[in-house]
């Protein structure tokens, strides 16, 4: 059995809720997904290059915004 390391990572809620939905409609767990996208990141392929290359420029959406002096959600 491989030996595995446990992590905790923060994500927006409507983010993982529609993950979720995906999930499992296509019989995915965010284990499995994460486990995926960290094999091709770190590969040595043509394909594992490219991806890498996509992932770093990508720019996450900012999908709300929390006032940390009210606490208020704004978009």
């Amino acid at each position: 059995m491989k030996i595995k390391t446990a992590t905790t990572v923060k994500i927006e809620k409507s983010l993982y809720d529609s993950f979720k939905i995906l999930g499992i409609q296509n019989n995915l767990t965010l284990q499995t997904f994460v486990e995926k996208c960290v094999h091709l990141y770190v590969g040595d392929s043509s394909y594992s290059s490219s991806f890498r290359t996509i992932v770093n420029n990508f720019v996450v959406p900012v999908l709300s915004v929390t006032d940390t002096t009210t606490g208020s959600l704004s978009s």
